[in-house]
């Protein structure tokens, strides 16, 4: 046992620590790797309308303190609402590049009683950084929200929407194109494999 435990203590001395100039390379390496744009879907719990929403961060650096931090402007609309109902808002971003943990704060120029900015996104990046869940929770009221989103390329228009990744659910145009294929084919007797 004490020659495990000097071992140990050999192993340390020779390692050499983590220095704290590693701390701000790494996450200026994981600044330079996130993406710049996004694009997906929000929905409050309980309701079924999604809002469209696009993300572009025109600045994002790493902090003394080993986070990265980005912000830019997004726009957000309900999904039967057209594109020039959008409102603009501002989104800043936290993330943590050893967990991957980010956390998102909305804010807008104009208050709205519509608009909710008492709160904040957390969720997890993923590993290939191209894809992002969070759960909004409202801090005045606790009222939570799903938050999914994929990386864009970062010339694109924030105006553009983005396909959710609900485009195949039933009532949408991609999933009812689909569902009249499938009865044009069952009705001629065709099998799609």
């Amino acid at each position: 046992m004490r020659l495990a435990g000097a071992a140990s203590a050999l192993l340390l001395i020779a390692l050499p620590a983590a220095s704290p100039a590693d701390t701000p390379r790494a996450a200026t390496a994981f600044a330079d790797r996130l993406p710049r744009a996004w694009c997906g879907v929000f929905r409050w719990e309980g309701e079924a309308r999604e809002q469209h929403v696009t993300i572009r961060l025109d600045r994002v650096a790493a902090r003394a303190d080993g986070a990265v931090e980005g912000d830019g402007p997004g726009l957000v609309r309900y999904e039967d609402e057209p594109p020039v109902q959008a409102v603009p808002f501002h989104m800043r971003a936290v993330v943590d590049p050893a967990t991957r943990r980010i956390e998102m704060y909305e804010s807008i120029d104009r208050p709205r009683a519509d608009y909710v900015v008492d709160g904040s996104h957390v969720g997890t990046l993923a590993a290939d950084l191209q894809s992002l869940t969070a759960v909004w929770t409202t801090r005045s009221t606790g009222r939570r929200g799903a938050l999914r989103m994929n990386a864009r390329p970062a010339e694109a228009d924030l105006a553009q929407p983005c396909a959710p990744p609900s485009s195949r659910a039933p009532g949408l145009p991609l999933h009812n194109a689909l569902t009249d294929l499938a009865n044009v084919v069952e009705a001629a007797n065709f099998a799609i494999n």
